[in-house]
Parts: C-alpha cells; sequence; structure tokens
C-alpha cells in the first residue's frame, strides 16, 4: 500500500470511530494516552465478545479510562505491584465525577508479543472471573494501557453499572 493510501485508511477509521460516539472523552475524561490504539483496540474487542453472545455493548467513560490508565502507569513504574491494590480508591474517585453503581475490574501484564491486547482479552476471556467481569451486568468502561521500560504492557480495564 502506499502512504497516502494509508493515510487515507487511518484518516477513516478516525472519523468511523468520531462518528460512532463510542470512544473518547465525552464525560469529563482529561488524560491523553500514547496508547490510545491499544486502549481503544481493548474496547472494540471486549465489546465484538459481548456482541457475540448477545450482551450489549459497554460504553466509553473517559473518567473510567482515566483512572484505568493511572493504575496501569503506577504498575509500569514499579510505583504499585501488579495487582488490584487501589481498586476502591480508583471506584471512589470515578464517583466523584459520574454516578455509578457496582464496578469491577480487569489487569494484564505481558510482554514479547506483537499483539498485547489480544494476549490480555484472550487470557481474561480464559480466566472465569475476568470473563464474569467482561461479561457482567455493565455499560460503561474504561482502559488504561502503558508500557514500562523493559517492554511490558500493563492494561487496565475497569468496568461499571450506571447508578
Amino acid at each position: 500500500m502506499h502512504r497516502g493510501q494509508l493515510f487515507a485508511i487511518a484518516a477513516l477509521l478516525l472519523l468511523a470511530a468520531g462518528l460512532c460516539g463510542c470512544f473518547g472523552s465525552d464525560d469529563g475524561g482529561e488524560n491523553e494516552s500514547p496508547y490510545a490504539d491499544l486502549e481503544q483496540a481493548t474496547f472494540n474487542s471486549i465489546n465484538a465478545h459481548r456482541a457475540s453472545i448477545g450482551l450489549s455493548k459497554l460504553n466509553w467513560s473517559g473518567v473510567m479510562a482515566d483512572q484505568a490508565r493511572d493504575h496501569s502507569e503506577a504498575m509500569a513504574d514499579g510505583r504499585v505491584n501488579f495487582s488490584h491494590d487501589g481498586f476502591n480508591d480508583r471506584v471512589d474517585a470515578i464517583k466523584k465525577e459520574i454516578s455509578i453503581g457496582g464496578a469491577g475490574e480487569n489487569v494484564a501484564m505481558n510482554w514479547g508479543s506483537a499483539d498485547p491486547v489480544g494476549v490480555a482479552v484472550s487470557g481474561w476471556l480464559n480466566s472465569t472471573g475476568h470473563r464474569n467481569n467482561i461479561e457482567g451486568d455493565y455499560d460503561l468502561t474504561g482502559v488504561g494501557v502503558a508500557k514500562n521500560e523493559d517492554g511490558k504492557y500493563y492494561l487496565t480495564q475497569i468496568f461499571a453499572k450506571s447508578a
């Protein structure tokens, strides 16, 4: 493919994402991510799975993505261990911005793969607890991705039910 064709395809994809209103900070999310493409791919993959089993698609929350991204960055930087530590604090911070009920969280870490999103989503779908979050009674989500100096990707996805 020629450079011009690639640019045109990329522009169309960005336009389509904007037109569907499914990805973006429409609820006060502020942080820009250098891994927005991976966050979008995770969001799309989870929604494709939900649709494939007859569940409604999740709506993107910029507020939730900011919290997920902050957690992924903290794990990548070594400020916190790879874990769900601080989950309740993240939920409390989200509740200060938007009205939500129940919430869940999936985290993943991987390296050495050309497809960190595919590895993470596959791992989550093969784990009962993670799959329960993906298939849960939620309607909002936010995804945050970070990468450390060693090339390890950290992914956090927060799920919530609008209140």
